[in-house]
């Protein structure tokens, strides 16, 4: 009986990993994009502070999303680069520097576009995979 159990338990796993890492990309990336506006169009350093936060927040969700194999590696390196830029923008906010700030979150608006060239499908890749 015991061993049974544990056989479930050990079946059972995999699953709970997968369903604890239930991530919705797309919702977590439409709000990034909309604190990564708000942020910019900020007029003082103070006020772009709370969205520079949550951009932090939001891109550790994006990164313990499941993506497809083939891309996992590209879109993990750009999560961790724009990472990296927001902690330069959140040390720009803090410092009270408004140009340091404005060029990190530039620099963060040119990644995701970057990024999300990577995402597009061509419609070749849709017809034959």
């Amino acid at each position: 009986m015991f061993s049974r159990n544990f056989l479930c338990v050990l079946l059972l796993l995999p699953l709970l990993a997968i369903a604890s890492n239930n991530v919705n990309l797309e919702t977590t990336m439409k709000s990034m994009g909309l604190a990564l506006k708000h942020a910019r169009e900020a007029a003082s350093t103070e006020v772009a502070l709370p969205y520079i936060s949550e951009l932090l927040e939001l891109t550790g969700q994006a990164k313990t999303a499941l993506f497809q194999d083939d891309k996992a590696q590209t879109y993990i390196e750009g999560l961790d680069k724009v990472l990296l830029t927001l902690q330069q923008a959140q040390t720009a906010a803090e410092a009270g520097d408004q140009a340091k700030l404005s060029q990190a979150l530039a620099e963060v608006e040119q990644l995701r576009r970057h990024y999300h060239k990577q995402r597009r499908v061509s419609f070749w890749q849709v017809l034959f995979g």
